[in-house]
């Protein structure tokens, strides 16, 4: 299979406006240093500097169905050569989607168009298996096992969402300008107008976007563009139970809980620094946030025993669940669970 140049070529320029991360260092030290190593900032990789192509690399895998796969690490990506009977079909797997902190699913091309890997890797049982939204029946024949063919519009949606920079074309993203992984402007905007502001000494206001300042329902529906929000025309008080799968979206969740509702100031950066990594459930950070509006002082409306205890709110009220196999996420509908 040919590969089309720009697939392969190290994404190294930035498109029009973006200067890199590296541009943002010099004024936010502090925050560049948390965030460039972040799950975030790993989002997305070539496949040939991702440790994905270490766990395929001579790692051969065969469906019930007979069809084999090998796989091949070069300097490109992996190659991975698909067999049944006589019938082999070969392609290159270019990118890997994911930081590794749940899975890898990796991505690659098959005659001109982009195709989601049928193969995952998944950290919580350290081993391969079928990627979300594939189908559990074995595959027919060895372009079909090779995974699922994205449209042009879906693709793009992808490489949006696990990079920074990327251009929509009628044929799918322009990864000309592409930096891998959710770097600065992917949330603030492109940034070179605001460089050359503070370059010049003059006042960067209003030259970048900071959604920090957002009111929390913006906030949060600038954290949903990539991490999902619920359908406005059939949004659900319960979307754990309608679709389990969407705990794996957490402004669903958060956005159907009372305490989002009623208190006009909850957003995802409440909880979360968007510059680090999620802390672990079993932090007492989420609490601090719980009891500024659940007091805890003896008699208030709302006091907690097992908060005024120390015990983490989360166990309670935000549980972890588990909506497929090797994947579990924190449900954020915030409620108190039936017994």
């Amino acid at each position: 299979m040919r590969i089309p140049p720009l697939f392969l070529a190290p994404v190294l320029a930035c498109g029009a406006g973006f200067t890199g991360p590296q541009s943002c260092q010099p004024c936010h030290a502090a925050q560049y240093a948390r965030q460039w190593d972040t799950h975030h900032a790993r989002a997305l990789r070539p496949m040939a500097q991702s440790p994905m192509a270490e766990h395929f690399d001579g790692q051969p895998l065969r469906e019930r169905s007979g069809i084999g796969f090998e796989y091949r690490a070069t300097p490109a990506g992996v190659a991975v050569a698909i067999t049944q009977g006589q019938t082999r079909v070969d392609a290159l797997l270019g990118w890997a989607f994911g930081a590794g902190s749940k899975a890898f699913t990796a991505v690659g091309m098959l005659d001109g168009r982009y195709v989601e890997h049928r193969i995952s890797w998944y950290r919580a049982s350290g081993r391969f298996g079928l990627t979300l939204g594939h189908p559990a029946q074995p595959s027919p024949d060895p372009a079909t096992a090779f995974g699922l063919v994205q449209e042009p519009g879906t693709i793009f949606r992808c490489f949006n969402c696990h990079a920074t920079g990327v251009r929509e074309t009628p044929r799918g993203p322009d990864l000309g300008g592409m930096i891998p992984g959710v770097t600065c402007e992917r949330c603030h905007g492109p940034g070179q107008a605001h460089v050359e502001a503070a370059k010049a000494g003059t006042p960067p206001r209003n030259s970048i976007l900071n959604p920090g300042r957002f009111p929390a329902r913006q906030l949060v529906n600038v954290c949903a563009e990539c991490h999902r929000s619920p359908n406005a025309a059939s949004a659900s008080p319960m979307p754990e139970l309608e679709d389990p799968l969407s705990i794996r979206f957490a402004p669903v969740g958060l956005m159907a809980s009372r305490c989002f509702q009623k208190s006009n100031a909850l957003s995802c950066v409440s909880c979360h620094d968007p510059h680090e990594d999620p802390r672990p459930a079993a932090d007492p950070a989420y609490s601090r946030v719980c009891r500024t509006c659940h007091a805890t002082r003896a008699g208030a409306r709302a006091a907690c025993r097992r908060s005024q205890a120390g015990v983490n709110c989360l166990g309670c009220h935000m549980r972890e669940a588990a909506p497929a196999p090797n994947l579990s996420f924190t449900d954020h509908r915030i409620r108190v669970y039936e017994r």
